[in-house]
């Protein structure tokens, strides 16, 4: 007997040590409170408050509300209260997908009312179809009287408009709730991949002396978020500055909601590195292609007796009135180092998943020249731009703007920051009132054979005319073909003025017309090659 207590005694002892383990291990549940999102071009590194209580002792600390694409090496804990952090660990939490649970839960409930109402509707039908069964009446013979007869009808009045009542009443709700949930299955569908996305948490294990109310600092970097930029340019008329509107595009898939929150735009981008390329030595060698080795024995996979011939690298991993205000008014532009911030004071909410939010970054007004340019060998219209200096200044990056002259849109052009000229052209679109023609002058053209060589003549006319009521400043471009042949010689025989550029052959005349004013320009040149040759780019 005192044995049979002795050799229990270890197994109590360790059924203690595993009651104390268990009540030390204290699990707290606990929300991040987003707050200020610096969004990069490519990605987003996202700044939250955590506050808890923890008991003394070890304790877990499971924080909700955190992006399914983080990026695990970028978190950062800090903050205040007496305790140790001893681990931080992300994780996926396939069942925490709080927008596919309230989805499914609304489902669920709705399919629910719909499968009571059809069954309701079936009884009411019942009910129905039963009382018509007993609606035949007797004579007199089986003993119904008047008086009976007219109970009867009563009954049968009464019974009948309250089911039909009833079954009106069903139809209405059924197909309201049927509605309701054909909605909320689209809206499930529509989702696609992001419903499916794991929620995401960060496990954070904490010791404390005593009970202890944290104030956490979390910062981590998110992928699946991002801005691009957009503009859009109004021009009153030519003697009128350019306004042009600097927007972003903030869009994000990171699997929570960005909700009032302080958004900083940054034109870093996390995903070019930051780490500067290093030369190694370039080797050069004689190349012996080696033998070719017929197929024999091997399959078509590139194998020969189970042996690889090569191997294949593995794939890549897969117009608005002065008086309105906008959030551009609220933007700090700061000036880094290496990128450039827009810090925008308003909070803005931007959903996981959804259409792109529009955020105002800045109004500008710009000094311009506006020219017409025109090149009537491709095309017969000439075409307003506006020219910009010292645009680099206003820290714009490559993107669509769209283009408004006079209040019309014209279209889009591309704006940026790569073009190394101290100046940025903004088309403006065609104006058809500047009237643009190019013709061969046939007197001119020729072909004599000289010696062993042939000699071509080309001539043309350009002609061009203002209708506007207002002098205009235009640019002329045309060009004279380059040889890259020895044997083919070029020669600009007329060029009426023009700037002429003998390395790339592009002509240039820069002009002014009058209200109403004509004007011809002429260019003519000649080709010398040797008899029996055809030559391209005649």
């Amino acid at each position: 007997m005192k044995k049979s207590v002795y050799r229990s005694f270890p197994f109590l002892i360790l059924l203690l040590g595993m009651r104390i383990y268990v009540f030390s291990q204290n699990q707290v549940r606990v929300e991040a409170e987003n707050q200020h999102i610096t969004v990069f071009l490519n990605r987003a590194q996202i700044d939250a408050k955590v506050r808890a209580t923890v008991l003394t002792g070890t304790s877990k600390l499971i924080i909700s509300n955190v992006a399914s694409t983080i990026d695990p090496n970028s978190i950062q804990v800090g903050g205040k209260g007496d305790v140790v952090i001893m681990g931080v660990k992300f994780k996926h939490n396939y069942l925490g997908n709080k927008k596919r649970n309230v989805l499914e839960d609304s489902i669920r409930i709705t399919r629910t009312e719909v499968e009571t109402l059809d069954m309701l509707v079936k009884v009411a039908d019942n009910e129905r179809n039963m009382l018509m069964a007993n609606a035949s009446i007797k004579n007199e013979k089986d003993g119904v009287t008047p008086e009976d007869l007219k109970e009867m009808l009563d009954f049968f009045r009464t019974k009948l408009t309250e089911i039909g009542t009833r079954q009106m009443q069903l139809a209405r709700q059924s197909k309201e709730a049927n509605d309701k949930l054909a909605r909320l299955q689209s809206q499930l569908n529509s989702q696609g991949g992001n419903l499916n996305q794991p929620a995401g948490e960060i496990e954070l294990t904490v010791s404390a002396k005593a009970n202890s109310t944290l104030e956490i600092n979390l910062s981590y970097v998110a992928h699946a978020a991002g801005w691009s930029p957009i503009y859009d340019i109004r021009a009153k008329d030519v003697r009128s500055d350019i306004a042009l509107a600097y927007r972003a595009n903030v869009f994000q898939n990171t699997g929570i909601d960005w909700k009032n929150v302080r958004l900083t735009l940054s034109t870093s981008n996390p995903s070019e590195g930051g780490t500067k390329p290093e030369v190694l030595a370039q080797y050069v060698s004689v190349y012996e292609p080696r033998p070719i080795v017929a197929r024999g024995r091997g399959d078509y996979n590139g194998t020969l007796d189970g042996k690889a011939l090569y191997s294949s690298p593995a794939p890549p991993e897969a117009k608005m009135e002065e008086s309105i205000v906008s959030t551009a008014d609220f933007v700090n532009t700061i000036q880094t180092t290496l990128a450039v911030n827009f810090d925008i004071s308003v909070p803005y909410t931007v959903i996981s998943g959804g259409n792109p939010e529009m955020v105002d970054i800045q109004n500008f007004n710009l000094p311009a020249t506006y020219k017409y340019y025109a090149v009537p060998k491709y095309d017969k219209d000439a075409f307003l731009t506006a020219i910009i200096t010292d645009w680099e200044k206003y820290n714009l990056l490559p993107g669509i703007a769209n283009i408004y002259f006079e209040g019309t849109f014209v279209g889009t052009s591309n704006i940026g920051n790569s073009d190394t000229k101290d100046s940025l052209l903004i088309s403006l679109g065609r104006d058809k009132k500047i009237i643009t023609k190019r013709e061969t002058i046939a007197e001119y053209k020729s072909r004599r054979n000289i010696g062993s060589n042939v000699r071509e003549s080309f001539g043309y006319r350009i002609t061009l005319r203002n209708t506007k009521s207002e002098p205009i400043t235009i640019v002329v471009e045309d060009q004279i073909p380059i040889s890259q042949d020895s044997r083919i010689e070029v020669e600009a025989e007329d060029i009426q003025g023009a700037e002429y550029n003998k390395e790339t052959g592009k002509l240039i005349w820069r002009l002014t017309l009058q209200p109403l004013d004509n004007k011809e320009l002429i260019l003519k040149y000649n080709v010398k090659y040797p008899k029996g040759k055809n030559i391209q780019g005649l």
